[in-house]
């Protein structure tokens, strides 16, 4: 079952975890579940038109998404979704 691990940051919304195991064929069906068990980081992942925001990164081990084929990159067993808000500022 695929290991979907966000910051520390965003662990409030799952239930004090890091690491969720969640099912789930794409990417875009492991935050589908991640969203329908928990509803509160929602807003943290998605914008109000459903689209993951901007500055959120998405990688299923150490490769972005971005550069795979987004939230239809396939993910097996044993892989780890990586959820990496972006850090700006100076």
């Amino acid at each position: 079952m695929p290991t979907l691990r966000v910051p520390s940051q965003l662990k409030y919304y799952l239930d004090n975890q890091t690491d969720v195991a969640l099912t789930g064929e794409t990417v875009g069906d492991i935050l589908r579940e991640l969203v329908d068990q928990y509803p509160k980081i929602q807003s943290h992942i998605f914008d109000d038109k459903g689209q993951v925001r901007r500055h959120i990164n998405l990688f299923v081990n150490k490769e972005n998404i971005r550069d795979l084929k987004g939230l239809g990159t396939p993910v097996g067993e044993h892989d780890i979704v990586k959820v990496v808000p972006s850090v700006t500022g100076g």
